[in-house]
């Protein structure tokens, strides 16, 4: 017994057990079974008769059919003996070896063939462990009272090796899940990108857990909707999750995060109790078949009240059930995971920031140079002609007093147009939403652009439906747009060309169209067409005066309104713009 509680390998140990059962005590057969979860017993080693083993292994018998066993035996100390006149009709069956011959006639202690003794064995608790069970004695005879002393002892022993064995086997356990939980937590804090934490903790819980089938999905939240970061391993190859069962996998995860639990699927039910429909449960046990796998853990990832995320790990049905240490372990990897997500986004977070201060103030400081250009020139020469008209105070000032009026009336629109892009960009500034016609402002911005029109023999046309469709939005922001896009067309529109400004109603939204003939915009151009400040690179564009600034608050003014606005133009060829605008009058406006 001194080797067997010294052997490392538990079948080795209960091979070692049985022979010595057959040999020592005297039998020509020695079984162990041991208690599996659901109480049933199974033969896991045979000594003894060499036939008996391809025969015995492997054989379960039933607790209740145990249990009646016992009600009907006779205690020899330990030891349960059943005489065949006692066995109940749904006894186990026996093994008789082939050579076997009853040698005792007439003797009222030979042994029956039917005969059953039983040593059952325990563990410090008291619970039942297993059992060693023995067949034929050499005698053919009932074991004197020193073999059963024997049996007793050898049982006893068999038990206490066996429970130490599986001590080690917990230490051992405890030992690899805390170096997976450290090794997790150790890759977690140091990757800052959520997506990668998830690929390079896949391995270390794969031979921590011992599983056949691992998936680490993480949650991402962008935009108000989530997009997942998966990596899977599995024996038979990576496969894509059905999405059915990714939302399955969703609900068992928020579930269990909400009552700090791991959630297992085994034997056809679910913990923690109700956290799945029964028609969910039903068609996640059809995918665990379909998979090869008779198990699954799931481990939530999570960091204060949010569900960030989950573990799905499966094992083959002939696997050993998930143990309270690893369901633990794996929940405090969730909890380590969830904690470098938390810390990766708010990383992220920061990036984003300094990014966007890095941005603002780039934009400051061509804002600065821009607006310092722009007022430089006009400023100059507003100065230079006062200058002018101090030497000369008695001469002819019509002259300077155009040029002078004409870069006021430039610094005035400057002001203008930065005042309204600080307005338009201000996330907190509300927007008053009316019903508004834009037909009546596309017929003012015309009449508004009539006489430069007129100037450069250039036409425009409205066309609109009789009952034009009323846009959702504010009526000083919208008739600015406008009136910015009809501006624009009017100035690149070469002498003779021709304005259009269209409008219909689009199902749930306003479109308009303001197409020209002018001067086109090039594909480089057009990527750049909403930054403030932009100026055409096109030569005869930049001959038309301009700030840069009304097309970017045409871009704030139509997303501030939900809207869109996308640019046709090919140089040379004129451009077209559309924009289309929520209705006031929509169906869904009206519920």
């Amino acid at each position: 017994m001194n080797q067997a509680s010294g052997l490392e390998s538990l079948q080795e140990l209960l091979d070692l057990v049985v022979a010595g059962a057959a040999d020592v005590v005297g039998f020509q057969v020695a079984a162990i079974s041991l208690v599996r979860s659901n109480g049933d017993l199974q033969i896991v080693a045979v000594g003894g008769h060499p036939d008996a083993t391809a025969q015995l292994v492997g054989r379960r018998t039933p607790r209740e059919s145990l249990d009646g066993e016992f009600a009907v035996a006779e205690h020899w100390g330990s030891l349960r003996f059943i005489p065949a006149a006692n066995l109940p009709s749904n006894a186990r069956p026996g093994w008789v070896a082939p050579e076997w011959d009853e040698q005792v006639i007439g003797d009222p202690d030979a042994w029956d063939p039917e005969d059953t003794l039983l040593a059952p064995f325990y563990d410090p608790t008291g619970e039942m462990l297993g059992m060693i069970s023995v067949d034929l004695p050499l005698s053919a005879k009932r074991p004197t009272q020193v073999q059963q002393g024997v049996l007793e002892v050898f049982a006893n022993q068999a038990g206490i090796a066996i429970n130490s064995f599986r001590q080690r086997q917990t230490l051992a356990e405890q030992v690899r899940l805390a170096a997976t939980v450290q090794s997790v937590a150790r890759i977690s804090q140091g990757i800052l990108e959520p997506s990668k934490v998830v690929e390079a903790i896949v391995d270390p819980i794969r031979t921590g857990l011992d599983c056949l089938g691992l998936w680490v999905r993480a949650f991402a939240t962008k935009d108000a909707a989530k997009t997942d970061s998966v990596a899977a391993y599995s024996a038979q190859g990576t496969t894509r999750t059905p999405a059915k069962m990714v939302e399955v996998a969703r609900t068992l995860a928020e579930r269990a995060w909400a009552e700090q639990v791991s959630g297992v699927v085994s034997n056809g039910a679910v913990q923690p109790a109700g956290a799945l429909s029964d028609e969910d449960l039903d068609e996640l046990l059809a995918y665990l078949a379909n998979t090869g796998a008779g198990s699954l853990l799931l481990a939530p990832i999570g960091a204060g009240t949010e569900c960030l995320g989950h573990m799905v790990l499966t094992r083959s049905p002939d696997a050993p059930p998930w143990s309270d240490a690893e369901r633990v372990a794996a929940l405090e990897i969730g909890r380590d995971v969830g904690r470098s997500i938390v810390n990766a986004r708010l990383f992220e977070l920061e990036r984003r920031m300094i990014a966007e201060l890095r941005r603002a103030d780039r934009a400051k400081t061509t804002l600065f140079s821009t607006v310092h250009h722009e007022l430089k020139n006009p400023l100059a020469s507003i100065v230079g002609h006062v200058e002018l008209l101090k030497e000369n105070p008695t001469g002819d000032a019509t002259w300077s007093l155009k040029v002078m009026a004409r870069n006021t009336h430039r610094l005035q629109g400057l002001v203008d147009d930065l005042l309204t892009l600080s307005k338009v960009s201000d996330p907190d500034r509300p927007l008053v939403r009316n019903h508004v016609d834009i037909s009546e402002l596309v017929r003012d911005a015309a009449d508004m652009f009539l006489p430069r029109a007129a100037q450069q023999d250039v036409t425009i046309k409205v066309i609109a439906p009789e009952h034009p469709p009323t846009a959702l939005g504010s009526t000083d922001e919208l008739a600015r747009l406008v009136e910015n896009l009809v501006s624009n067309a009017v100035k690149y529109t070469t002498d003779g060309g021709e304005v259009t400004v269209s409008l219909r109603p689009l199902g749930d939204k306003v479109e308009m169209v303001v197409a020209d003939e002018g001067l086109g915009i090039s594909r480089t151009d057009l990527q750049s067409l909403f930054t403030e400040f932009f100026r055409s690179t096109n030569p005869d564009a930049l001959e038309v005066p301009g700030t840069g600034l009304g097309l970017s608050i045409v871009q704030r003014i139509v997303a501030r309104h939900n809207g869109t606005i996308s640019v046709d133009s090919e140089l040379g060829k004129g451009t077209r713009f559309t924009v289309l605008l929520p209705r006031a009058d929509s169906a869904q406006d009206r519920g």
